[in-house]
């Protein structure tokens, strides 16, 4: 199959809405970046890499998301996941961050109605998402494919908007990185702020891009948000026949 899979203005069908893109020197950097990630991907039979361009994200559109995933977990993918919806994914989420949860808790705790959390869980169930046990309804935690959710906000020289929206992506993503175009080390002061709310900054200096600061890596999903990621890359791959199972 494909090990690396670009997304961009072509899988709107699926739901996955970008932004135009602006051209200019951050467009230029971005797609520098892609390529020079793209060129050192070690793909293996269980992880390849998914891309993400300018993806919407709840009210927001990252720069970029690298989506590390094994191709494996989506050989039983059912058309009832085509059509699960974001109170779906929400409830999902909040079951596996229970782990495990009965139907009353679940109204109580989110606040749906009783309708909308039964019609949601019989999707649920349908699409093999998630099961019941002990009277509990736990996630299929095997449904998951998604190793590493990475965005990459990049500017040219503005660390204050690169921190407010990297801070944002940490919603979705189990590591949240800055890449901006310098001609300097940042000052110590604004390494020591990433480092503080754990994102990483990556620089391009010389021609070459290096890693200033690791991000702080967290479990995914993160979110509900998180888990929306997990679920296009198993419809593209559906999309375009591209699982090997």
């Amino acid at each position: 199959m494909t090990d690396i899979i670009e997304i961009y203005d072509n899988y709107a069908e699926l739901g996955i809405r970008t932004r135009k893109i602006t051209k200019g020197k951050e467009i230029d950097l971005v797609r520098e970046y892609i390529d020079y990630r793209k060129s050192n991907f070690v793909p293996t039979n269980d992880k390849k890499l998914a891309v993400f361009l300018e993806a919407k994200i709840g009210n927001s559109y990252p720069d970029i998301v690298f989506v590390e995933f094994n191709p494996n977990t989506y050989c039983d993918w059912n058309s009832f996941r085509d059509e699960l919806n974001t109170t779906d994914y929400k409830i999902l989420y909040h079951i596996h961050s229970q782990q495990g949860i009965q139907s009353q808790d679940l109204v109580e705790q989110l606040g749906f109605t009783w309708k909308e959390t039964f019609l949601s869980i019989e999707r649920l169930y349908d699409s093999k998402m998630i099961f019941r046990k002990n009277k509990l309804w736990l996630a299929q935690e095997d449904k998951i494919g998604t190793y590493k959710i990475e965005a990459v906000e990049a500017k040219i020289n503005n660390w204050q908007e690169l921190l407010q929206q990297s801070i944002l992506n940490k919603n979705f993503a189990s590591e949240s990185y800055v890449l901006s175009l310098i001609n300097t080390i940042p000052k110590v002061e604004v390494v020591k702020r990433f480092n503080r709310l754990g994102i990483g900054m990556y620089i391009k200096k010389d021609g070459e891009f290096t890693t200033i600061k690791k991000a702080k890596k967290v479990n995914i999903p993160v979110s509900f948000n998180s888990i929306l990621f997990n679920e296009w890359i198993g419809k593209i791959l559906t999309k375009e026949r591209l699982q090997l199972c």
